[in-house]
């Protein structure tokens, strides 16, 4: 029992021990799973993890988010190699804007094979290394067979906002009732009308008409 309890205590040391003696390999294990990650590859080793994931174009002077972007995307690039989709995508991380146009999509269409292409610079200027740069990706995912013609201009975007509010308002002052004295006005309109008839009758002296004219006379005029 002695022997046994001595053996189960040198187990327990050695495997303290041992555990101490792989903390830094678990720890490294860790470690070299980040390094196959674009989000989480130190910049350093950048270079190293584009080259194990086929990207044949690199730049030491691209920014950190463009060289994360290329590295990200490469794999599926490379799925679709050859097709309008891998040429946009190729692209894409430096900020360009692409059309392409096969030949047969124009009018009148072009010659069979070829393709045309407009690349838009929104965030920096145009100079020759820009310029070399589209070329060579165009050419690295374009297919070999086919020609191209490429176009590369500067486009300016801005956001235009318009704002409006309307505010509108109603004051309300409410008195207590009071009963004050009550004034009338009225007017009185008065009309008189006066209409006065006389009626005259003249005739003439005895001397002068016969007797059968004064019988139809008025006795009262004779006074």
């Amino acid at each position: 029992m002695s022997e046994l309890h001595n053996g189960s205590a040198l187990q327990s040391d050695i495997q303290s021990v041992s555990n101490a003696l792989f903390v830094p390999v678990n720890t490294g294990a860790d470690v070299v799973a980040t390094l196959w990650s674009p989000e989480t590859c130190p910049e350093p080793l950048l270079p190293w993890l584009a080259w194990s994931q086929g990207v044949e174009q690199w730049d030491e002077q691209w920014s950190d988010n463009t060289k994360r972007q290329v590295i990200s995307q490469s794999y599926e690039q490379h799925k679709y190699l050859g097709t309008r989709f891998a040429i946009t995508k190729g692209l894409q991380p430096f900020g360009f804007q692409t059309k392409i146009y096969e030949w047969f999509e124009k009018q009148p269409q072009a010659e069979p094979g070829t393709f045309s292409i407009d690349v838009s610079v929104t965030d920096k200027g145009i100079d020759n290394k820009v310029i070399e740069q589209i070329y060579t990706t165009i050419v690295q995912t374009k297919r070999k067979s086919v020609q191209f013609d490429l176009s590369v201009s500067l486009l300016s975007e801005t956001e235009l906002g318009f704002a409006s509010a309307a505010t509108s308002g109603i004051t309300a002052t409410v008195y207590p009732y009071y009963a004050s004295e009550i004034t009338s006005e009225s007017s009185l309109c008065v009309a008189l009308a006066n209409q006065s008839f006389y009626q005259i009758k003249v005739y003439p002296r005895s001397s002068y008409v016969s007797a059968s004219i004064l019988d139809h006379a008025d006795p009262s005029w004779s006074s």
